[in-house]
């Protein structure tokens, strides 16, 4: 009786989760035909992804050769840039055809690493060279019949297509600059209407006659993700009007280096399906207080935090009068010195109106605790939380004869720097180590008796009411944490019987690195933790 055979549906349904491993799919290249078949697809998605290695390029470079057509192999071969034992060759698989994603670098790189392994470099002429990088081009162009995504060269790639643009009328991804030749984009809107991403850069100012990336984005059916980097305040407001005629179908928006909020796309303007908007390095934000965005689910904005405009009540205000309950995740980076009041209406509106929120980052004072308490409280679904220490706080110690209970340790000098120092990394990362932990048993023990510093009643809250969700902890800040502080967050942490092991990062200013590494030694070894960093930074 022959052996069963595996249908092809049920492979690849099992292979196309495997799309990241690629020691696992070369494995399954080689079980019989049936599996090389289905995986070698999977593989030529976006082979350039495995690209990490001289002896990579070599191969794939000799494979894709063969994919020419018989008349681009003759034009290379009368010019003597390929042998004629190449023009019978054919390759195994029609590789070309299973790629997913081009552009101009990976085609410069293909092309220069061609000439490397063949020829010596001197002696290839810029003619042959161009002649070469054409070739290929047009071999991409018209044969990557499941092409998704390409990065344009400013070059009129147009020419080189054989059929109409079939290769290129699937696109869904596109990225460009603004200094591209407009008629490129214009010959392009006349083939592609299924675009849904755009990443561009603007490092041209576009003038009045330039329409035509402009004519690309109006003649698309639905833009669902845009994403803009401006360069040196370069700002084209054309673009944002011809974005704003997709703002029903847009999903996701990202944007970089503007002097200010895009006018034209933003201004009293509602976004239905908005879910994610991330915004980096934007001088004026005020345009925020006129939109909406019922749906959204991300937001991040990462400026600098001497902008005038960055303070936290425009982001409590965006929240509460704009979302409808949908956030996850909050990732807001503003100066650590804002009003009480501020902070405290900013933890209220996160807790009232961000019941679904995994990811979040705050702001705290020894005022605040019983506020971040409720939240942590009511927000049942917190899987990562970075929590900033405000500065001027009026910290005020209980017991200062327990919190300086055998913490001599603490002091940083040359001979405790040398006795850990085969167990730090450069940047405070512990190696895994076993050392003698006798201190570290007193302290589990005895840590009951009461510490009742502002430090330590910020880890027993953070300990104590956290989700048993909570799988990353960010804490930033002037702490001054003791061993014992840290010990009785652990011991907390460990009878809540999270199955979860967390990890922990902390960047402090007093706290001595090798204090945190010892603790967290110890409860790495038990699993409680499954990595932290500890690190030394300048005020936030």
């Amino acid at each position: 009786m022959a052996p069963l055979q595996i249908p092809d549906d049920c492979i690849l349904n099992i292979l196309k989760f495997l799309y990241k491993d690629h020691k696992t799919l070369f494995s399954c290249l080689l079980i019989n035909k049936q599996w090389c078949e289905i995986t070698v697809p999977i593989l030529w998605r976006k082979p350039w992804k495995l690209g990490i290695s001289t002896e990579f390029w070599e191969f794939i470079t000799d494979s894709l050769i063969l994919c020419l057509s018989d008349y681009s192999k003759q034009v290379l071969h009368i010019n003597g840039i390929i042998p004629s034992n190449i023009l019978s060759q054919k390759p195994k698989f029609n590789y070309i055809s299973y790629i997913k994603y081009i552009s101009q670098d990976i085609i410069t790189k293909f092309v220069n690493n061609y000439i490397t392994l063949n020829f010596e470099e001197e002696t290839f002429s810029l003619m042959h060279k161009n002649l070469l990088f054409e070739e290929i081009w047009k071999m991409f162009l018209n044969q990557c019949n499941s092409l998704k995504s390409i990065t344009l060269p400013n070059i009129k790639i147009i020419n080189y297509l054989q059929d109409e643009g079939n290769c290129l009328k699937n696109i869904k991804k596109l990225i460009c600059s603004t200094e591209i030749d407009s008629s490129l984009f214009l010959d392009l809107s006349k083939i592609c209407q299924n675009i849904t991403k755009f990443i561009i850069i603007q490092n041209k100012n576009l003038e009045n006659n330039e329409i035509g990336l402009n004519t690309l984005i109006e003649s698309q059916n639905n833009i669902e993700h845009i994403k803009i980097e401006s360069f040196m305040n370069i700002e084209n407001d054309s673009l944002a009007k011809s974005l704003r005629l997709h703002i029903n179908s847009l999903k996701s928006i990202t944007l970089k280096n503007f002097n200010s909020l895009p006018y034209s796309l933003f201004y009293n303007s509602e976004f239905p399906n908005l879910k994610i908007l991330k915004i980096k390095l934007i001088n004026n934000l005020k345009i925020l207080d006129t939109i909406k965005l019922p749906n959204l689910e991300i937001l991040e904005i990462l400026n600098n935090s001497n902008l005038i405009d960055q303070t936290i009540d425009l982001y409590s205000k965006l929240i509460s009068t704009t979302t409808n309950g949908n956030l996850k995740k909050i990732n807001l980076e503003v100066s650590n010195d804002q009003c009480f009041d501020d902070l405290k209406d900013f933890i209220e509106i996160i807790t009232n109106h961000c019941i679904k929120i995994e990811y979040l980052t705050l702001w705290i004072n020894d005022k605040l605790f019983i506020n971040l308490e409720i939240l942590l409280i009511t927000c049942k679904n917190l899987k990562h939380i970075t929590i900033n220490k405000a500065i001027d706080l009026d910290w005020e110690l209980i017991d200062d004869d327990f919190n300086n209970l055998n913490d001599d340790d603490d002091i940083d000098s040359s001979a405790s720097i040398e006795s850990n120092s085969s167990n730090l990394s450069e940047n405070g990362r512990c190696n895994m180590g076993k050392n003698d932990n006798s201190w570290l048993d007193f302290l589990t023990k005895s840590v009951g008796i009461g510490v009742q510093s502002n430090e330590f009643k910020f880890l027993n809250i953070s300990a104590t009411h956290s989700s048993i969700n909570l799988s990353e902890l960010i804490i930033r800040g002037d702490w001054n944490f003791t061993r014992k502080d840290l010990v009785k967050f652990f011991e907390i942490w460990k009878e809540k019987n999270s199955s979860i092991p967390l990890k922990l990062q902390i960047v402090n200013n007093k706290t001595s690195i090798e204090t945190i590494n010892d603790v967290c030694r110890k409860y790495a070894d038990e699993g409680i933790l499954k990595d932290w960093l500890a690190y030394k930074y300048n005020r936030i």
